[in-house]
């Protein structure tokens, strides 16, 4: 390829991508996981699949190894002939024959990104390391289909330099959604087995239309969710037992046995399987949470949590999971953590200074009471409402209520200005309670 050839060439990519971005603003992107049936492929199959891993992770231990002395951007990626050391720590070669030329690309390009990150953080004054070795590649990202990977039906796929068919399970997710766009993807090495992480396009539309009456959510500590139409979701998913004889099991065995390795492996398994049923439970919440047509919420300090008192309850909650699956949709709006959503009374627009973290039931001089945690989710959609100087409609549909601006001003002011945070543009707050 001459000069100008390979000049014209990357014009032609370049004003592809722009068109490709132009195209994506209008679509949807969502990921969808399917796993690869191995006990339809044969040895030589089976050994190639884990084989790929295995190479990743000699190729990117030869990359750090690299960088001591060279810049990884001089990285030859076409390498077939790698160093590294074995288990008795002694200098070896090993020979790159399943890994395919766009998935070396890939893993280099990985290390790249991870510099990038760490400069981007050193930039701003936070303490990092160095890349480390890996004892075991997890994610090999395919980063074109129909080239580094492809769909043959909706239940077999292929891979670079894969012979044969992979037969796969849960494409019937996603296989007769019209329109849909195949982007790059992840192979993954899980404790029960292998995956592929498909990201995917669509363009919008088909949502629900008759959505249900806007809604506030509180989460808290006693009560995982409550919601302004008093329903409370109180889930907590512990640790199995399982989990627990594993890590007995492990504290048995001696560093660096087979009979250690093989405990870890079903530690593993047992913590992916928690998480599945994590990841679950909160799917399941999320969407019933956004059947509502809008979804007001408090942007609540949940890692400052971690370290109360109830750092463990809140560990085993999947507060975290629902609170960055919402804060993704552009239907819910998200209150700065310094809005007194519980010490605000809807009635007489007074602050309740005095509460604390045991009193369930919120009292104020005016007579008004109600349950803490719906009168804060209650709370959440009228403080959201609200503007100095203007008409408020009262949180439980009673008569319009004219405050005074100033004093409303001056008592919100007290706690922090009643500022509203849009999805995408959320900050943490240095000071927050449990509110």
């Amino acid at each position: 390829m001459t000069e100008d050839e390979r000049l014209a060439k990357n014009i032609r990519i370049r004003e592809q991508g722009k068109l490709t971005r132009k195209k994506r603003k209008r679509q949807i992107c969502r990921v969808y996981r399917v796993k690869i049936d191995i006990s339809h492929l044969n040895k030589a199959q089976k050994t190639h699949l884990k084989m790929i891993f295995v190479e990743a992770k000699w190729l990117y231990n030869d990359a750090l190894t690299f960088m001591n002395d060279h810049d990884i951007n001089d990285y030859d990626m076409k390498v077939q002939i790698v160093k590294g050391l074995d288990k008795d720590k002694k200098p070896v070669t090993h020979e790159l024959k399943y890994l395919g030329s766009q998935m070396k690309q890939s893993v280099i390009q990985g290390i790249k990104h991870n510099l990038q990150s760490l400069a981007s953080l050193k930039k701003h004054n936070h303490k990092v390391g160095s890349l480390r070795y890996k004892s075991d590649y997890n994610s090999i990202n395919l980063k074109q289909h129909k080239v580094t990977y492809r769909f043959y039906d909706e239940k077999h796929i292929g891979l670079q330099g894969f012979n044969g068919h992979i037969k796969i399970k849960g494409a019937n997710q996603f296989w007769n959604i019209p329109g849909i766009e195949f982007a790059n993807a992840k192979l993954l090495s899980l404790p029960d087995g292998y995956y592929l992480a498909i990201t995917t396009y669509c363009n919008k539309g088909g949502e629900q239309k008759n959505y249900k009456p806007e809604i506030g959510i509180d989460m808290g500590i006693k009560t995982t969710i409550t919601t302004s139409d008093g329903r409370k979701i109180k889930v907590l998913i512990e640790e199995s037992e399982r989990i627990k004889k594993c890590q007995r099991l492990i504290a048995r065995r001696k560093k660096g046995s087979s009979n250690r390795y093989k405990a870890v492996k079903l530690l593993r398994k047992a913590y992916q399987k928690l998480d599945s049923r994590k990841r679950d439970k909160a799917n399941k919440i999320v969407h019933e949470l956004l059947e509502h047509e809008k979804i007001y919420m408090q942007d609540e300090n949940l890692r400052g949590w971690h370290k109360g008192l109830f750092g463990r309850t809140v560990q085993h909650s999947i507060l975290g999971l629902v609170k960055s699956k919402l804060m993704e949709n552009e239907r819910v709006t998200v209150l700065s953590s310094n809005i007194p959503t519980t010490k605000y009374c809807p009635c007489c627009g007074k602050l309740k200074k005095d509460i604390n973290l045991s009193d369930r039931i919120y009292k104020c001089e005016c007579g008004y009471q109600e349950d803490r945690d719906i009168h804060a989710a209650r709370n959440m959609i009228l403080l959201s409402k609200n503007t100095c100087g203007t008409q408020e409609i009262n949180a439980f549909g009673e008569n319009v209520r004219q405050h005074k601006s100033q004093d409303l001003c001056c008592n919100l002011d007290e706690l922090g200005s009643p500022r509203l945070y849009k999805r995408g543009v959320v900050h943490s707050s240095s000071s927050s309670s449990f509110l």
